[in-house]
C-alpha cells in the first residue's frame, strides 16, 4: 500500500509543477495502448483514435516548446516533428495499401454479367 501512496503523491506533485507534461504523458500511455488494441483487433476506428492521440501529443509539446522554450528546445522540436512526418506517411502509406487492395478486388454488385 506504501509503494501506491508513493506513486500517486509523485502523481500529485508532477501535476502541480508541470500540468502540460502530465497531459502529454497521459496522452501517449493511451496511445500505446490504443496501438495495442489496434495490432490484436484490426478495426480502423482504433487506428484513429491512436493517431488522434499521437497528433494531439505531439501539437502539445510542440505548443508547449513555442510558449516556454527549454534547454533542449530544438531537438525536441526535431524530434516533434519528426515524429509527426514519420506517423503521416506511415499512415498515408497503410490506408494506400488498404485501399488498393480493396479496389483490385470489386465486390460481386458492381460487377456486370
Amino acid at each position: 500500500m506504501r509503494r501506491w501512496r508513493g506513486w500517486w503523491r509523485d502523481l500529485v506533485l508532477a501535476s502541480q509543477q508541470n500540468p502540460p507534461r502530465l497531459v502529454e504523458s497521459v496522452m501517449l500511455v493511451l496511445a500505446v495502448i490504443l496501438c495495442a488494441a489496434w495490432f490484436v483487433l484490426q478495426s480502423w476506428q482504433l487506428l484513429f483514435l491512436w493517431l488522434s492521440c499521437i497528433i494531439g501529443a505531439i501539437a502539445s509539446i510542440l505548443v508547449r516548446e513555442f510558449m516556454a522554450p527549454s534547454p533542449q528546445t530544438r531537438q525536441i522540436r526535431l524530434a516533434a516533428i519528426f515524429s509527426l512526418a514519420l506517423l503521416l506517411s506511415l499512415t498515408s502509406f497503410y490506408f494506400d495499401r488498404a485501399f488498393h487492395v480493396h479496389s483490385v478486388f470489386p465486390s460481386f454488385n458492381t460487377l456486370s454479367l
